[in-house]
């Protein structure tokens, strides 16, 4: 302990000497342009030294401004300041000198025990505080010297503490604790009074320190939790009114350094609910921290502070599903949407206090999206995950309409489309059921939400705009399209199913017929009553095939016909180019079928799609007027 005490001390000094040699020239050059400029503000008026200097010369003559100021700013003060800095240099080498002279000095009454252990404790306890008195008063004119001195001054107290507890066994580990504590919070006290964000890093390393340093090799997870819970708080006060991110930065990493180390020594699910409130207090804090000077300065977040955004939200969703899976499965999603809520709680008050940050209320709904999304799959399954990701994404809509956050809006669309790769891609119903009812079935009603969501979307981008006109149009344009491509394939995909459960059953009954002629044959030729059964089979299945390719021709051209109707009606130039659209697929498709389909489907595929495609022509030549008129 003795040899430590001295090579701190020694090593301060020596710290001190160096900085001093490198930087002495440097040091003595600005306090010389300091006092120039001091003594310029105090100098009486160029005019008024122009009018002595002529009256002195007894000279009408008036000397130009510039041509007074240069010698006295340029030459004189040179000489000056550099003979006082350099006598400055001389008694802070002899200070630093005298300083090594006192560290040897204690360490020889400590090798000849002059020094109790009381005493050793109360010399570092002493001379930590007297640094920083020191520190406090060279203040004014050496910043950086004070910001040294004041931390090495923190540092020999936390080091005198966590000697009269570890090495000399003077103080209890409770008292270690709260002794330490309190210099942490004086640390915080004198870097806010003179902002300096340096003492104020030396403060959160000591703090989260000393769980270490203190402890007594038990499970002590109140304390612990009460400690660096009340630590924080005290940092996020201090986020308050200074915008230092770096410490808040540093809060975090001690935080989960200290419990990850008790996390894996002492956990066990008897203290889950403990461990939750704990890690959900300090995930609010730091969410609090990041985000307080955007909402109370007005300020805009500096890129440290979204990568602790985004890094507390990572953090919190592995430790919650750590602990919660899988014993606990069933409340994750529930959880998520929690958070969820506390993202989009903090990005509606962001958005009313600072809309000018832009970036951060688009980054806030970004962070609240996913972990709705998360929800989603931890809590449901199947084709629901769609579901949910539908109602989702007009909730945001609803969200962003009601705040004018059109962050939540771009959200929205993401969500949006994740439900439907969800539905077409990950969890397509297999629709493979002979007793299929039509309309009725899991397949169409989502489709059917999915198209009332679209609309309604649509409707948000109508009545409520965007980011820009120019995105509010595409918005509208892009979800038109979506819900009536949506709304033909949910009715075309019914024929279809429709028909194949019509094909199953046929199928089913000639595998029976066939299976019975040869179980019973025993014997006899039964390859006539196969074959009979063979061409029944294929015509049936030809039948139903031609019926359902034409039904479907013949919904797409009314359909098409009646987005041409809408579209004269309501004005809708989308609605009329998808009309027009369809009507040419749809004319592609029977030209295509004619080739598949029996005579009689073929004639009508043709006359159903030719009467209703002349039937939108004559509305197109009776109402071309009209239609001048809207484009």
């Amino acid at each position: 302990m003795l040899n430590s005490m001295f090579i701190l001390e020694f090593g301060l000094a020596a710290f001190l000497v160096i900085l001093i040699v490198r930087h002495g020239s440097r040091i003595a050059s600005l306090e010389a342009q300091v006092k120039i400029l001091t003594s310029s503000k105090k100098s009486p008026a160029p005019e008024v030294q122009t009018s002595r200097m002529n009256v002195m010369m007894e000279s009408p003559v008036v000397v130009p401004q510039a041509e007074v100021a240069t010698p006295s700013s340029s030459v004189a003060p040179q000489t000056v300041g550099g003979e006082e800095g350099s006598g400055r240099l001389l008694g802070k080498i002899g200070i630093a000198a005298l300083i090594i002279g006192v560290a040897f000095f204690l360490k020889y009454t400590f090798d000849n025990n002059w020094v109790g252990p009381v005493g050793r404790v109360m010399i570092g306890i002493i001379g930590g505080i007297g640094l920083l008195g020191i520190g406090q008063f060279l203040r004014a004119k050496y910043v950086r010297y004070s910001d040294m001195l004041m931390g090495g001054g923190i540092a020999i107290v936390y080091l005198s503490l966590f000697s009269a507890h570890f090495f000399y066994n003077l103080i209890s580990p409770q008292v270690t604790w709260g002794s330490m504590f309190l210099v942490t919070l004086l640390a915080f006290a004198i870097s806010i009074v003179n902002a300096t964000p340096t003492l104020a890093m030396i403060s959160v390393i000591g703090g989260f320190a000393t769980p270490f340093l203190v402890s007594s090799g038990g499970n002590m997870m109140m304390s612990l939790f009460g400690y660096i819970t009340i630590l924080n708080f005290g940092i996020l006060c201090i986020s308050i009114f200074k915008k230092w991110p770096q410490l808040i930065a540093a809060a975090f990493a001690g935080t989960y350094i200290v419990f990850t180390t008790w996390f894996t020594v002492y956990y066990t699910p008897a203290v889950l609910t403990v461990t939750l409130v704990f890690i959900s207090t300090s995930f609010l804090i730091f969410l609090c921290a990041s985000v307080v000077r955007s909402v109370s300065a007005k300020s805009t977040l500096d890129q440290l502070n979204y990568v602790l955004l985004g890094v507390n939200a990572l953090v919190f969703a592995a430790i919650g599903y750590q602990i919660l899976h899988p014993a606990h499965h069933s409340i994750l999603g529930f959880s998520a949407v929690l958070v969820a809520v506390v993202y989009i709680i903090a990005a509606l008050v962001v958005n009313k206090s600072n809309p000018e940050d832009r970036a951060l209320n688009i980054f806030l709904p970004g962070l609240a999206v996913t972990f709705l999304s998360l929800a989603v799959p931890l809590q449901f399954s199947g084709s629901w995950i769609a579901v949910a990701w539908f109602a989702e994404s007009i909730v945001l809509y609803i969200i962003a309409s009601t705040i004018g956050n059109r962050g939540f809006q771009v959200m929205g669309v993401v969500v949006y489309v994740l439900g439907l790769f969800n539905f077409f891609l990950w969890n397509f119903p297999n629709i493979n059921d002979q007793n299929f009812t039509l309309f009725f079935n899991s397949h169409f009603i989502i489709l059917v939400f999915a198209v009332c969501i679209a609309y309604a979307i649509t409707f948000m981008y109508y009545r409520y705009g965007s980011l820009t006109v120019e995105t509010q149009q595409r918005g509208i344009v892009a979800f038109l399209i979506i819900a009536n491509v949506l709304s033909l394939y949910a009715l075309s995909s019914q024929i279809v199913f429709y028909h194949n459960a019509a094909s199953m059953k046929v199928t089913t009954e000639y595998k029976t017929t066939t299976l019975q002629a040869q179980t019973y044959g025993n014997g006899y030729d039964t390859s006539g009553q196969l074959q009979e059964a063979s061409q029944r089979y294929n015509t049936k299945i030809q039948s139903i095939t031609n019926r359902s390719h034409t039904y479907v021709s013949i919904l797409w051209a009314v359909y098409a016909a009646v987005l041409t109707i809408v579209g004269f009606s309501m004005r809708l130039l989308v609605a009329r180019r998808l009309g027009l659209a369809l009507f040419i697929i749809t004319a592609i498709k029977v030209i295509f079928d004619v080739w598949s389909l029996g005579q009689l489907y073929r004639i009508v595929s043709f006359l159903a799609f030719g009467v209703i495609a002349l039937a939108a022509s004559f509305a197109y030549v009776k109402y071309k007027d009209r239609l001048k008129e809207i484009v």
